[in-house]
């Protein structure tokens, strides 16, 4: 008993994913999943990350069941066997996309040699060298004299 919010999280997230998978008859809903659930402390409002896996319809799959959260609620509350039933807001879920960000980064850093003040150094040197030669050939370039048409 040492965690009861924590286990009613559990069994709303569980009988929210049956629900969605397979009481709602709508082709979005056939790969969603329910990622998190985390209700008040009072089970008034239950905040639901959802995640599809086509990221493409992760927008579409959340505007769809928040549109039947009405009657999400209703067939969660003949599942479920506490006072309140929370009302629903369904959130899609960016965690996934954040931890490919994370080791796409962590990747790139480590396949990159890092670079040292030297480097650094070469590297400015270089970069005002292409400049000064791209300076010296723009001085260089003969100048073409501009056609001028005279108005009668």
């Amino acid at each position: 008993m040492a965690d009861k919010k924590g286990r009613i999280n559990e069994i709303i997230q569980r009988n929210l994913s049956e629900i969605i998978l397979y009481e709602l008859k709508d082709p979005v809903t056939r790969f969603a999943s329910v990622n998190e659930c985390h209700t008040t402390t009072d089970y008034s409002y239950c905040k639901v990350y959802v995640s599809h896996i086509k990221p493409e319809k992760a927008d579409e799959l959340v505007s769809y069941l928040n549109n039947k959260k009405g009657m999400i609620r209703t067939l969660l509350a003949k599942k479920l066997s506490i006072y309140k039933t929370p009302e629903l807001q369904f959130v899609k879920d960016v965690a996934f996309e954040k931890g490919q960000a994370m080791d796409d980064l962590i990747e790139h850093a480590l396949k990159d040699k890092p670079l040292t003040l030297a480097d650094l150094d070469k590297k400015e040197a270089a970069e005002k060298k292409k400049a000064e030669k791209k300076a010296a050939k723009k001085a260089a370039a003969p100048k073409k004299p501009k056609k001028t048409t005279s108005k009668k």
